[in-house]
């Protein structure tokens, strides 16, 4: 079940080049924020299934992503290390150790934490209230907003914003995905679909030019501040 979270978690964790990464803000109490693309409260949820191919085999499984509640996290500033709270994740029932999200004024930011130096933050980048197409994602090189289209997923039909990520998986990445090839690297596409006022409802994962890796769909979810949500 853990393979699976790669899927989605991927789109935080690779990419971590520095530490000592400081927040766009902390002030997660403020009433007035909207977090338009990635919904932000306690005890949001999000169910997917997700498809993938093992060994030539299409293998088909079920995990859950949940807001759980407020966790203490650090990062640095002039030496010194402060304090602030944000939503930590939960997946399948189980607390994550690295993966945060906290609500600002321009959207919902994805942070990951050194978890074995003292939670302090290690990245982060922002999923906007208002992505524009072309845009690049900062902190995030080779993700960029490519527009909007309708999709269907189990759950429904949702108009999206879609931001694809090209990027080359090293030999190490390519060991955690499962592929065992030896020489080289490979160029993967992934593209990642958000519904405004439900979060992240598709991922599409593709190789060589149509080879499809993994596919993960939005089978369910429960969002507590739906203003803005366009379900068809």
């Amino acid at each position: 079940m853990k393979k699976l979270l790669i899927v989605l978690i991927a789109v935080t964790i690779y990419g971590c080049k520095t530490t000592g990464f400081q927040p766009p803000c902390t002030d997660f109490q403020d009433k007035g924020l909207t977090s338009m693309y990635f919904p932000i409260e306690e005890g949001n949820s999000w169910t997917y299934d997700v498809v993938k191919t093992v060994d030539g085999n299409e293998v088909t499984e079920e995990y859950k992503l949940e807001l759980c509640g407020l966790d203490t996290i650090y990062y640095v500033r002039n030496g010194e290390r402060i304090p602030f709270e944000a939503y930590r994740a939960c997946r399948d029932g189980k607390e994550s150790m690295n993966f945060y999200f906290v609500k600002c004024q321009d959207g919902t930011h994805l942070l990951t934490v050194n978890d074995w130096y003292y939670k302090e933050l290690q990245t982060g980048w922002v999923i906007p209230n208002n992505p524009k197409e072309g845009d690049e994602v900062e902190n995030k090189e080779g993700f960029i907003w490519r527009g909007q289209q309708t999709i269907k997923v189990p759950k429904g039909e949702y108009q999206v914003w879609v931001l694809e990520e090209i990027r080359e998986l090293n030999k190490r990445e390519l060991k955690m995905y499962k592929d065992h090839r030896i020489d080289g690297n490979k160029t993967v596409r992934t593209r990642y679909y958000f519904a405004e006022g439900v979060g992240l409802i598709k991922t599409e994962q593709y190789g060589a030019p149509g080879e499809l890796l993994t596919t993960m769909q939005m089978t369910d979810f429960n969002v507590k501040d739906k203003r803005g949500g366009k379900v068809r």
